[in-house]
């Protein structure tokens, strides 16, 4: 069933494979290396996804995701910019072009970076992981 060239089936399988990828990623962290494979079967769906249905459909399809990608991204790094303004975190790229190829890991990252700052998850202690610079020792 395609709406405005959106197949939903092919949909819900890029909607299945974003969820396992992100809560495999969030919420068990012995799980980190699975999404890997995770965003490896983003691609893959994406790419039978241009043998099984017509072309436009198949890229408006990947759009979409890759929009919401795109959206979720970058209201997270609003909010991120906001929150730890003058605390030495770098600031990322709002946008970024190569989000509509890098959309599988930009929706885990932005909802993992999301719930360590509410507080749900703790953070790996990591601080590059999340656009912190490390601190270090005074007098180095």
């Amino acid at each position: 069933m395609t709406i405005y060239h959106v197949d939903i089936l092919w949909g819900l399988m890029l909607l299945g494979v974003g969820l396992f990828t992100t809560c495999c990623l969030v919420f068990n962290p012995v799980l980190r290396s699975v999404r890997i494979i995770g965003i490896g079967s983003a691609y893959a769906v994406g790419l039978y996804m241009v043998f099984a249905l017509p072309l436009v459909d198949a890229l408006v399809t990947w759009c979409v995701f890759a929009g919401f990608g795109g959206v979720l991204a970058f209201a997270y790094e609003l909010w991120a910019r906001h929150r730890y303004a003058g605390t030495g975190r770098a600031p990322r790229p709002l946008v970024l072009l190569q989000g509509f190829v890098l959309w599988p890991t930009m929706i885990p990252a932005a909802i993992e970076g999301m719930l360590i700052d509410a507080g749900v998850l703790e953070a790996d202690g990591a601080p590059e992981a999340h656009g912190l610079r490390p601190r270090t020792p005074a007098g180095n």
